[in-house]
């Protein structure tokens, strides 16, 4: 092949660079974005019997959330990873409807659990 000629796919990946220069932001997360530390954060998973309500809105730090759900959190520790950043609310309930993902799977585990602790 001569220098100046690229196959399609070849153009396909450098106008893909180009128009999307950082791979990981068009990346889906798989989990919720646990690492935000400061801001605005909301619970996206099931009310719990806990007394939690699904879509509660917590303010401060992730840690002072975390205190603030240390019982819940024992009892159930999905909790912590449907607690996600209100920046990220669109994408990651959009994860916790789709079946097959994780945000899912512990939407479901919650589910499960609140219901095994009614019967029992």
């Amino acid at each position: 092949m001569a220098a100046g000629k690229r196959t399609t796919a070849e153009k396909a990946v450098e106008n893909e660079k180009t128009v999307n220069p950082t791979p990981k932001a068009e990346k889906g997360q798989e989990t919720a974005n646990t690492e935000a530390t400061e801001g605005r954060f909301i619970y996206i998973g099931p009310t719990t019997r806990t007394g939690l309500v699904e879509n509660t809105i917590f303010s401060g730090s992730r840690e002072s959330v975390e205190e603030h759900l240390k019982d819940t959190l024992e009892k159930i520790p999905q909790v912590r990873l449907l607690i996600v950043a209100t920046e990220s609310l669109a994408v990651n309930k959009a994860k916790v409807r789709k079946t097959g993902t994780l945000l899912n799977k512990y939407y479901n585990d919650i589910l499960s659990l609140s219901s095994r602790n009614k019967e029992g």
